[in-house]
């Protein structure tokens, strides 16, 4: 029931968004006729942008970017409704006339992305996997959505959909441009980068910044590169400019990390399991009240519920790796790392730096006087803590109970 009322909430706000959209996009029929290109896309990146603009800037990108609902209305209605939405960011103004300005194309989808599953914790639907992904080496490049934000996790699409279509769409039209695609295929900061347009522009769409990654990256930079290595294939591939000039010896050892990884997984499966023992030892045979370990219960089992998708990453990341190793090798190879330490100076990832450094100080600015914490949807009332579980095992074995 909570599940069919969370999709009839979805659907009535997608369809009141695709109703303001179809609005916008009508009203700007008679703007259209009269854009002229810089000051109508000044006006409407401004931060406070008349309807009119927003509408005639909507109705533009609309023009390069294709809708692909794959046969369902509800899909088609939600895409469009996101859209729309995005002209309420200050950012993704901005990206959306950098995008017209480039004449960059996109067809946008939604898709099932394996290894999705859906959990719901603190009776919150959420999921672990990737939130989408662009081909952008397709003509059109194509930018998939995870159709588990159908469901679940709804305020975060349109940070991935800005990431996707702004962050990677629009870069690799930039970069082609300069003549640097090929190369900026392998930077870190090509994430790092749509990383930013994303997360700054659902926080200036009044989104909660529930990101993990967003705090990582605004603490620490460097972590956050190599922190998301081990997370999908195409991550673990990418280099910083001075890794560009020796990128083998960084392949092996990025090759040995995951095989640890992977020797770690069982480990951490059985652990997992043990405390999912403990706690119904806990309930079993001392009698404590279930209630307070339902979060616990939740988290633990979402996490088993994910090892086997996490599993099969990690082994495409393995044979990504090997694959870059063997590339590096031969005189093909010199050619293609020489292209590598040739092309990661040029004027292109520069001027990108830059771009990063000041959406970085504007997250930085809607981030103030908050914590990743504070920023979480609350959690019930009266639940038992991971310190506290470890606590309560540690008296149940110093008792001489024989535990499980």
């Amino acid at each position: 029931m909570k599940s069919l009322l969370l999709t009839l909430v979805f659907l009535v706000s997608s369809a009141a968004a695709a109703a303001r959209a179809e609005n916008l996009d009508a009203s700007a029929q008679d703007g259209s006729a009269f854009f002229d290109g810089a000051d109508r896309y000044a006006a409407a990146s401004a931060q406070a942008p008349s309807p009119q603009d927003k509408a005639v800037l909507l109705a533009e990108l609309k023009k390069r970017v294709t809708i692909n609902d794959r046969g369902s209305p509800r899909e088609g209605a939600a895409l469009n409704a996101m859209l729309a939405r995005l002209m309420d960011s200050p950012t993704a103004r901005a990206k959306a006339a950098q995008f017209i300005k480039e004449d960059a194309r996109a067809v946008i989808s939604f898709e099932e992305i394996p290894n999705t599953v859906i959990s719901e914790v603190n009776g919150r639907k959420d999921f672990a996997t990737s939130g989408g992904h662009s081909h952008t080496k397709e003509n059109p490049p194509e930018v998939h959505l995870n159709s588990a934000y159908l469901e679940a996790r709804t305020e975060s699409v349109h940070k991935t959909l800005a990431h996707e279509l702004f962050g990677h769409t629009l870069e690799e039209a930039r970069a082609a441009r300069s003549g640097v695609a090929d190369v900026n295929d392998y930077s870190q900061e090509d994430e790092a980068n749509a990383g930013l347009v994303g997360w700054t522009v659902s926080a200036e769409l009044g989104n909660k910044i529930t990101d993990g990654w967003a705090w990582i990256y605004m603490a620490d930079p460097q972590d956050y590169h190599k922190r998301l290595k081990s997370n999908l294939a195409y991550y673990a591939g990418t280099l910083s400019a001075e890794e560009m000039k020796a990128p083998q010896a960084v392949y092996e050892k990025r090759l040995a990390d995951v095989e640890k990884i992977l020797l770690r997984l069982p480990a951490r499966k059985q652990k997992n399991e043990t405390w999912l023992a403990r706690i119904a030892h806990l309930i079993d045979r001392h009698g404590a009240a279930p209630a307070p370990f339902l979060t616990l219960k939740e988290e633990i089992s979402a996490t088993l519920a994910g090892l086997p998708g996490d599993e099969a990453d990690l082994r495409e990341i393995k044979e990504y790796l090997q694959s870059l190793i063997e590339k590096c090798g031969g005189e093909s190879g010199a050619a293609w790392t020489g292209n590598l330490a040739a092309k990661s100076d040029n004027a292109y990832f520069r001027e990108r730096a830059r771009e990063m450094e000041e959406r970085r100080t504007v997250l930085a600015g809607l981030m103030q006087g908050q914590t990743q914490q504070s920023q979480m949807p609350p959690e019930r009332p009266g639940q038992i803590t991971w310190d506290r579980l470890a606590g309560l095992w540690e008296q149940d074995t110093a008792s001489g109970c024989k535990g499980i």
